[in-house]
C-alpha cells in the first residue's frame, strides 16, 4: 500500500488545507471597483434627496389659500417675524412670512 502512494501522481506535500490568503493585484482592483460604486450610490441617493427637497410642492395655507409652487424655506424665520403655518400633501408642515 504504501508504494502505491509513494508511486502516484498526486504527491501530498506539507501544506494546510488552504493555501494562506493573500492581497493580490485583483484583490485591490475589486476593493476600488466597489467603494467607487458604492461612493457613486451615496452620489445619487444625495442628489435626489437634494431634488425633492427644494422641488416645488403643493401647500394649503388655509380652507381656500392653496399655493402650488411653494420651495421650502432653507432655515428657520427669525424671532420678530409672523409667519403662516402650512401643510403639504405629504403631511410635512412648512412656514411663511405672514402677509399683511
Amino acid at each position: 500500500m504504501k508504494g502505491k502512494i509513494l508511486n502516484s501522481p498526486v504527491k501530498i506535500q506539507n501544506s494546510p488545507i488552504r493555501p494562506p490568503k493573500t492581497l493580490q493585484a485583483h484583490h485591490i482592483r475589486h476593493m476600488i471597483s466597489g467603494t467607487l460604486v458604492f461612493l457613486l450610490g451615496v452620489a445619487a441617493n444625495e442628489a435626489i434627496t437634494y431634488a425633492r427637497h427644494h422641488w416645488p410642492r403643493k401647500v394649503r395655507w388655509t380652507a381656500v389659500d392653496v399655493q402650488h409652487d411653494y420651495v421650502p424655506a432653507s432655515g428657520l424665520p427669525g424671532t420678530n417675524v409672523q409667519v403662516e403655518m402650512g401643510l403639504t400633501e405629504d403631511g410635512t408642515v412648512v412656514w411663511r412670512a405672514k402677509k399683511e
